[in-house]
């Protein structure tokens, strides 16, 4: 029963996320840019972001191994960039962008057409590649993928979460959303400004020692033969 729910669930976010890409896609390719791009994937971004919660139930309930605080943490970075940042401000998120640099006509920029980009390859891999684990069945270039284009895809997701960040906190300090000024009922203050600052900070010691722990899995499966794809845990 198990193994059949958890092939339903990673086949059908498997699914969302590379329908996220496709709109993503098809609405750049017919000249639309980033504030196109929010209108046609909010919904369903709000949707496969949200349902990723379960995987902290499932960690809690012991129906896969995934260890519950990486788990968890995971999850709840990316609530904070989607409902604590994007959807705070999403007029910024939509018309924003930092440039990193220019080489003649071409400009290389962090917008949310990078952020969509990097989580909807990467969640396509990841979950495409647990459905393939329930039916015991990992083609090996799907566990290269799953486990090389992290090596660019999660350095360019980060920058695009801290991008998002830089262009929602103007916005986030002038309309101060979910803060809560003294004096009130609760005698409690909470200025959500100076949160997402203090949130930053939990990024800096995290970051690096997680990429390594993902080069160290990359090194140790990726290490044997092809052979090898279905017995990864």
């Amino acid at each position: 029963m198990a193994n059949t729910y958890l092939l339903a669930y990673n086949t059908v976010l498997a699914a969302g996320w590379a329908y996220i890409w496709f709109l993503t896609a098809e609405t750049v390719y017919k000249g639309g840019w980033t504030a196109e791009v929010y209108e046609r994937t909010s919904l369903p971004l709000k949707i496969c972001q949200t349902a990723a919660g379960m995987e902290v139930v499932h960690s809690v309930l012991g129906v896969v191994k995934s260890p519950f605080f990486t788990t968890f943490i995971q999850v709840l970075s990316r609530y904070w960039a989607l409902w604590g940042i994007v959807e705070q401000a999403p007029e910024a998120i939509k018309t924003g962008s930092v440039k990193l640099l220019t080489v003649g006509d071409f400009t290389l920029q962090l917008n949310l057409l990078t952020l969509l980009f990097a989580w909807s390859t990467t969640e396509i891999l990841r979950y495409g590649f647990y459905a393939a684990k329930e039916i015991d069945s990992v083609p090996y270039p799907l566990l290269w993928l799953r486990y090389t284009t992290f090596i660019v895809l999660y350095p360019l997701g980060v920058a695009s979460e801290m991008t998002m960040v830089y262009l929602a906190m103007p916005t986030i300090r002038k309309e101060r959303p979910l803060s809560f000024s003294m004096p009130n009922k609760v005698n409690f203050a909470f200025d959500y400004y100076w949160f997402c600052w203090c949130a930053i900070a939990c990024y800096i010691p995290g970051l690096p020692e997680l990429y390594l722990h993902m080069l160290r899995q990359r090194k140790k499966i990726l290490g044997g033969p092809p052979k090898n794809a279905k017995k990864v845990a």
